[in-house]
């Protein structure tokens, strides 16, 4: 085969292969603790947390009190830099409780995790959003230990918005349900 055949067949290969765009993606853990004992005390509560590559993660140490013992547990999440540290250590704390009892008392643990990307060149969360307008899933944050639910047929969940109120300089955070309808992700309550 003659070197320009190559380069020509080379060339029409690369302008064949798909175009790769940046995604930002976010996995959201939903864990559900099955188990007949409970922890009656948590005493001794420390939270370390550190930022490694655009991530803060948080872990929690505390004493919990099953059938009238102690035991150590530890528990740890991890998320974006951007994301609340107080969720991401409340979600720490929710994994710590499920380990514990599971290692006590053998519980049985659900856990669902999924998955979210989106296509964007720079991706972005957004705010001031009113009822009916569309969005994609990946721009706002899914309200922590949730699950999407039915409703008249429509797939929804509930999510979170977080904005600085400019007069006051306080922290605002709205509740939004968000349904699919007709093929988009829209505002259908805001609260």
């Amino acid at each position: 085969m003659s070197t320009r055949r190559f380069f020509q067949r080379a060339t029409a290969l690369i302008l064949l292969m798909p175009v790769l765009t940046v995604a930002d993606c976010y996995q959201e853990s939903v864990a559900v603790s099955k188990t007949k004992a409970e922890i009656k005390e948590v005493t001794d509560f420390q939270k370390l947390v550190k930022t490694v590559n655009n991530q803060q993660i948080c872990t929690v140490l505390f004493k919990a009190r099953i059938n009238n013992q102690w035991y150590d547990a530890r528990g740890e999440s991890q998320g974006s830099i951007t994301d609340s540290t107080d969720q991401i250590c409340a979600q720490a704390m929710q994994v710590g409780r499920s380990k514990i009892l599971e290692r006590v008392a053998g519980a049985g643990i659900q856990s669902n995790q999924t998955l979210y990307c989106n296509d964007f060149e720079i991706p972005q969360l957004r705010k001031g959003l009113r009822k009916f307008d569309t969005f994609k899933i990946s721009e706002l944050k899914p309200m922590p230990n949730t699950e999407p639910f039915e409703y008249k047929g429509s797939t929804c969940r509930y999510f979170l918005e977080s904005d600085i109120d400019q007069r006051t300089n306080n922290l605002m955070q709205w509740q939004i349900i968000g349904c699919v309808i007709r093929n988009e992700w829209t505002v259908v309550d805001k609260f």
